[in-house]
């Protein structure tokens, strides 16, 4: 049930991803030539992440991802090409890029304020007649479907 000054109970935080240090790797990256990348479920992310990307497209989703505590960097080298990196707010980011006739974004959906303690996620490079984009994503509040649901519940207790 609910209560006038609390409608909606507060969205759960996602389960942390956070691993040992003994458990992160150094290093990892992929190349994509005029193909396709996608990374997403259960991963880790390791210390330093690059990303070379010639007329491809390449899609990393870090919200199943597992990450190390402290850290992490993704370095992207993107040219005639796309990069997509989707980001929970667990994790918090910085950017730091250059570029020629590119684009750089940062898109936020929903509550994206990430804790005191978050592992920071570092995303660097270069952006050459493409598209990186970061789109950092929070829990959703709540729709209207969600919203006449309580509405019905009330009603009925």
């Amino acid at each position: 049930m609910t209560s006038p000054s609390r409608p909606f109970p507060p969205a759960p935080l996602a389960p942390r991803r956070i691993i040992p240090e003994g458990h992160v790797p150094e290093r990892s990256g992929a190349t994509v030539w005029l193909s396709n990348l996608e990374r997403d479920g259960d991963w880790i992310l390791p210390r330093i992440y690059r990303v070379f990307t010639f007329m491809g497209n390449v899609e990393l989703d870090l919200t199943s991802a597992r990450i190390g505590a402290g850290e992490s960097q993704i370095e992207i080298s993107c040219t005639l090409a796309n990069v997509e990196i989707t980001v929970p707010r667990e994790i918090r980011v910085d950017c730091d890029w250059d570029g020629f006739a590119g684009n750089f974004s940062i898109e936020r959906v929903g509550d994206t304020t990430p804790p005191d303690d978050a592992p920071l996620l570092m995303v660097t490079g270069s952006v050459y007649f493409g598209s990186v984009t970061v789109k950092i994503v929070g829990p959703k509040p709540p729709g209207l479907k969600d919203k006449l649901l309580a509405t019905w519940r009330d009603l009925n207790s």
